[in-house]
């Protein structure tokens, strides 16, 4: 159970309470919230739940908003009115020497964490030191108001929404205001009404969650595990390959971030919507471990996958435009191709995007797709699909002009008949189809093998070797050029580089070794380019 989960805290509840009870709602352990509530406060505590747990820092780390009340002419033990009574003070002073205290704290300023808080000094959280009647030095936490708002003044109580940084206390703000005034203040009521983009109206409660679970609703409020936390450029669909039709977009994205100051964002899709539909996965030109692996080395500061199943393919396009793009990923500029689609029967589009801009704040790029000529001198588009055509085709040259990188399969190297040792003189490391992989049409094939960190010439045959006997499977097969240690065992990683020849049948295992030779020699004498 992946995501994210904006739950309205309620007063006696604990921060650990609400995530104890998540655990067994959900059936998940890994359970995190993003910033701790007092029991007596109320409102929006997020929750992340399996794999978004690691998103638990970049959503602690966002801005916050709450409504607060404080009472002048009190201090306590605990900074708020759950406390005991340290002191009392006549309030003796105006709205508009509170409005000016309060307003001065607006900024950055330097605030000293409360004994009676879960922040941890040398493995111990301050308030059970401070149950224990301790008291130990604190030191002050930059945190910055962005600003307070005042609702009312009925001393002697003072009510204001307040926008601050992550680690901001309130109940310490409330008491530092009260010191300005010179006669103190507690905190009499809290409550959080936003963290980054998780809004109060849209939390629900404990009971309200464990009533959507009971009806197997729960993706009615558990969000996927995405969020970026600042203003970005950003990108989605499935990038099978990251062809060189991507790579537009993708130096689109990095070229406005660079001139607008923002950060980058990737959403990558983990299958198609046709193998969600059909049950049937479609091979790929890459398999969906390197598929993320390549695109999170391409430099953009977030890259994330969207679960694509039958329940979040129900997501409306203009709710996947506001929840996904504009609220958990921040998206101040969008860039995507001419046939983007997203959401419920794919009716999200390009245009979509252009007609909400003003609606959500956000500028839209579309960019038209890149095209070649094809074999028949026929303009076509770069495209996964047409790839794999040509990958199918055994076109592996072809497929590298597209790509902007060789086709690769990656295996770990396994024992076989030996007939390449014993029988024919050429050694061959033997590595089995990736499943969910496009594999190049059989045949003999000029290719590049990376051992570790060092590359090696090799001729690689795909096929189910037909000379030595009928029925065999299909394996991939490369003899290393000037390679002769041991790798059984170990991964390696054989790029396609030309197409030698077909694979054929000889009369003889004579016959056979001769040919290899030639393809040997071929493989020799090529120059590769890159």
């Amino acid at each position: 159970m992946d995501g994210i989960i904006n739950v309205y805290k309620e007063a006696g509840w604990t921060s650990f309470d609400v995530t104890k009870k998540l655990r067994s709602i959900l059936h998940e352990k890994k359970i995190g919230h993003t910033g701790t509530l007092d029991p007596a406060a109320t409102g929006v505590l997020v929750v992340c739940a399996g794999k978004a747990t690691k998103l638990v820092n970049a959503i602690t780390g966002s801005d916050k908003v709450y409504e607060a009340e404080m009472q002048l002419g009190i201090e306590t033990d605990t900074e708020d009115t759950t406390g005991t009574v340290l002191r009392e003070a006549p309030v003796n002073v105006t709205e508009e020497e509170i409005r000016n205290a309060v307003q001065s704290f607006v900024g950055s300023i330097e605030q000293i964490p409360p004994m009676y808080s879960a922040k941890k000094i040398q493995g111990k959280k301050l308030y059970e030191l401070a149950r224990e009647g301790k008291e130990v030095e604190r030191k002050p936490n930059r945190i910055t108001i962005f600003g307070i708002t005042i609702e009312e003044i009925r001393l002697p109580y003072v009510r204001m929404t307040v926008t601050c940084s992550k680690g901001t206390y309130i109940r310490t703000l409330c008491k530092d205001i009260g010191e300005k005034l010179g006669c103190g203040a507690a905190m009499s009521a809290l409550k959080r009404t936003r963290v980054g983009s998780f809004s109060l109206s849209e939390s629900k409660t404990i009971a309200e969650i464990e009533a959507l679970a009971a009806s197997n609703r729960l993706m009615d409020v558990m969000k996927p595990a995405i969020y970026v936390p600042e203003p970005a450029v950003v990108t989605f669909g499935k990038f099978d390959g990251g062809h060189k039709g991507h790579q537009l977009i993708f130096q689109k994205v990095f070229s406005i971030a660079k001139e607008k100051h923002l950060k980058t964002a990737l959403l990558t899709f983990s299958q198609n919507p046709e193998a969600v539909i059909s049950g049937q996965q479609k091979p790929g030109i890459s398999t969906s471990s390197e598929h993320l692996s390549r695109l999170r080395n391409l430099g953009f500061d977030y890259v994330f996958e969207f679960p694509m199943t039958k329940q979040t393919m129900q997501i409306a396009a203009e709710d996947f435009l506001k929840t996904v793009l504009v609220d958990a990923m921040h998206a101040r500029d969008i860039v995507v191709g001419t046939d983007c689609s997203f959401g419920y029967k794919a009716l999200g589009t390009a245009a979509l995007l252009k007609e909400r801009e003003q609606d959500y704040g956000y500028t839209t790029h579309v960019l038209k797709k890149k095209e070649v000529l094809d074999d028949q001198g026929n303009a076509r588009e770069i495209s996964s699909t047409y790839i794999k055509e040509e990958i199918a085709k055994g076109h592996v040259k072809r497929a590298y002009e597209l790509l902007g990188r060789h086709f690769a399969l990656s295996g770990i190297v396994q024992h076989g008949k030996r007939i390449g040792t014993t029988v024919l003189g050429f050694p061959t490391a033997n590595i089995f189809p990736s499943e969910g992989k496009t594999l190049p049409s059989s045949g003999v094939y000029v290719s590049r093998v990376l051992i570790g960190q060092t590359l090696y010439k090799g001729m690689t045959n795909v096929g189910d070797n037909p000379t030595v006997a009928e029925g065999n499977p299909v394996d991939i097969e490369t003899h290393i050029l000037d390679f002769d240690g041991d790798i059984y065992d170990q991964k390696i990683r054989v790029e396609f580089i030309d197409r030698i020849r077909d694979q054929q049948k000889f009369d003889s295992l004579e016959e056979l070794k001769q040919q290899l030779q030639r393809d040997i020699q071929y493989v020799r004498d090529y120059k590769i380019c890159d």
